[in-house]
């Protein structure tokens, strides 16, 4: 049925959603447009005739929701009801645009086709866009709420809930992408080293929010750095991805001295002291985990190059020796 109509009703719909002034009309026209049209769109034309057409749009919407809480947080109380329950609604607006953005994110990852950047564009910039500003409203929320935070922690918590799922599938989609040597352009070369940017700026804001999620991000952002190096090394911002590195491995590692203290109190403190014991293991783990990356990273890019330089012009006589430090 949908796909019959593609040609009038879907133009209509589109033109319904950017001109709308109402938040929950372009929520309501666009899950339309995601639920029932999306999957009857090419893949080769998802960019030019959805993404483009509806995300942007996506992007201005959730900083308008954004904007409208920051201004209007600093009323909250239980006392004044009307402003608690519009507070909830924009939060809950916010909530229903990341499940759109996930839906499409899944969409995406069920097709067959060579996924390259350019394809998926707008996704990319309303994805990164939309996962930074809502880890960082849940980040600042407590100051934000001024102590009413527990009024709206619950919507709060779903809103951290779809931006961690929406990382998660966004991350497992940009793993996707392919970057060829022999077909690369300048524009798709700069755009991943654009992604590797956006990935980069994420990593402060979740570091001490979600130790899990904060890990897998470093650990994505190691792995497209890597896997496509041949193309981005010289335009990688190496200095800054080594040096966010080396404030977490600091950060986890005074973490573990702090805990170290605790774990060696006098016995007799029952379960707080095997909390403490066991937050401790975690937090080591954490610590080791991150400087296994450092070195990792810095071991591929920097010392594997000079190696293999050296292996080829000594093949003979080096070779044993060079096969020991790769």
């Amino acid at each position: 049925m949908c796909k019959r109509k593609m040609g009038h009703v879907f133009p209509e719909l589109i033109c319904i959603y950017q001109c709308s002034e109402r938040s929950s009309e372009q929520l309501r026209v666009l899950k339309i447009l995601t639920d029932k049209f999306l999957p009857h769109i090419s893949f080769a034309e998802k960019e030019q005739t959805f993404f483009s057409q509806t995300l942007p749009r996506v992007i201005t919407l959730f900083d308008e929701l954004a904007d409208k809480l920051s201004q209007q947080a600093g009323g909250l109380s239980s006392q004044n009801t009307e402003l608690q329950a519009a507070l909830r609604n924009t939060i809950q607006s916010q909530v229903q645009l990341l499940e759109v953005l996930v839906n499409i994110v899944h969409h995406v990852c069920t097709l067959e086709e060579t996924l390259t950047l350019a394809s998926i564009h707008s996704l990319s910039l309303a994805a990164f866009h939309v996962l930074k500003n809502t880890f960082s409203h849940c980040k600042d929320s407590e100051t934000l709420y001024s102590g009413h935070l527990h009024l709206v922690a619950d919507l709060l918590q779903s809103l951290f809930k779809e931006a961690y799922s929406l990382q998660k599938c966004f991350m497992e989609l940009l793993d996707r992408i392919v970057l060829e040597s022999a077909n690369a352009t300048g524009d798709d070369i700069a755009c991943m080293v654009i992604v590797v940017h956006n990935v980069l700026k994420i990593c402060p804001v979740i570091s001490k929010m979600d130790h899990a999620l904060h890990a897998n991000t470093w650990k994505f952002l190691i792995k497209i750095s890597v896997k496509h190096r041949k193309l981005i090394e010289t335009k990688l911002p190496h200095n800054e991805l080594v040096a966010g590195l080396c404030e977490v491995i600091l950060y986890s590692f005074n973490s573990c001295l702090q805990l170290a203290e605790q774990v060696n109190q006098p016995a007799g403190m029952g379960n707080a002291n095997t909390t403490d014991c066991k937050l401790f293991q975690k937090t080591m783990k954490l610590c080791r985990f991150f400087v296994n990356t450092l070195v990792h990273y810095v071991k591929l890019l920097f010392f594997r190059p000079f190696v293999e330089m050296v292996l080829q012009d000594n093949q003979g006589e080096f070779m044993e020796c060079g096969r020991i430090l790769i």
